[in-house]
């Protein structure tokens, strides 16, 4: 009788204990799911991707929360046309006249994918335009990246003159990296303050549409590659059609528009062939106090099998399509999330 009462107490207590971490698990997912109607938990990818209206196989635009945590946050649209662009851009009231003359900054919209119709613009002007709206927020956008490590650098020079040395670990491993990522064999500031440094927007805007046939290019469609690198690791890009038997290159393909203009810049920031490139723009900064596109073209002629033909194209898309005036442009307040950085 006993044991029959120990083993039935046994079961009591088991039975208690189950029902326990079942109302505890109860518990628990009901206080996710208020943390994440309330804010404080961020919704999993899944739920965030269908309440946007994730499920049409294109890429997004990203926008940014406003500065401002009492404005409203409305969802990225998903945008997969011409059409759907240029209203985000009207919603934006993103003009680039306002832009050109000083009078608007750049609304921070960070387009993953070109419109898949694009291409297929019979009106080269309007190409031209959405090409350059599309392009000139996320050269900005890296750009913004790279000035803030180029005033990183400068306020560590400044520490060595008052200090004589660097006193955060934290900088001088970060500084180290630095040295690392832009290959210098002896770490130097001034050195890499000739390399950490803008490219103007009219130049990368220029280069852009240049190589990717203001966007129609099979490259620019099927890898995102707006500025034409080549890669010698086999796989990583897209194969030329008319590509001679003996070469082996292909035109490199990434995930994203925003990893190309990353790319772009840190090539002509660390690669041997744009040495002149970057002591010509030291000089601008130095002795004009600012950055001149134009200019700076004449000093890409390795850039391009070209030569001397290239530079003059680019100088002249530079010149009729008054990209001289958006070296002056700048992004609005905010800032996209952390998961658009870009990768090169």
């Amino acid at each position: 009788m006993t044991e029959r009462l120990d083993s039935h107490m046994k079961g009591v207590r088991f039975d208690f204990a189950a029902l326990a971490v079942v109302a505890s698990s109860i518990l628990l997912l009901y206080a996710l799911l208020l943390g994440e109607v309330a804010g404080w938990l961020p919704a999993p990818d899944g739920v965030a991707q269908r309440a946007a209206g994730a499920w049409a196989p294109v890429l997004p635009v990203v926008r940014p929360e406003p500065p401002d945590a009492a404005q409203a946050v409305r969802p990225a649209p998903w945008l997969g046309s011409v059409n759907a662009l240029v209203d985000a851009f009207q919603e934006a009231d993103y003009r680039l006249d306002a832009v050109r003359k000083g009078d608007q900054a750049v609304p921070r919209i960070i387009v993953e994918k070109l419109p898949a119709d694009l291409h297929r613009l019979e009106s080269l002007p309007q190409r031209k335009r959405v090409f350059i709206k599309l392009i000139l927020p996320l050269v900005l956008y890296v750009n913004e990246q790279i000035l803030s490590e180029r005033g990183r650098l400068v306020e560590l020079r400044d520490d060595i003159d008052r200090f004589g040395r660097i006193p955060d670990p934290s900088d001088r491993a970060w500084l180290a990296r630095m040295g690392e990522r832009y290959g210098l064999d002896t770490l130097d500031i001034d050195a890499l303050l000739r390399r950490i440094d803008m490219i103007p927007p009219s130049l990368a805007v220029a280069q852009a549409a240049e190589e990717s046939g203001w966007g129609s290019s099979r490259f620019a469609r099927e890898g995102n590659a707006v500025f034409g690198q080549y890669t010698y690791v086999s796989g990583a890009g897209l194969v030329p059609l008319q590509r001679d038997k003996d070469r082996i290159h292909e035109v490199r393909s990434f995930s994203r528009l925003l990893d190309s203009v990353g790319a772009y810049m840190f090539n002509l920031n660390y690669h041997r062939a744009y040495g002149k490139f970057r002591r010509t723009r030291e000089h601008q900064r130095k002795s004009r106090g600012r950055i001149d596109g134009y200019a700076l073209a004449g000093t890409l002629k390795r850039y391009s099998e070209r030569g001397d033909a290239y530079v003059k194209t680019i100088r002249a898309i530079i010149k009729s399509g008054g990209l001289r005036a958006l070296d002056r442009a700048r992004l609005g307040a905010g800032a996209p999330p952390a998961r658009v950085e870009p990768k090169v």
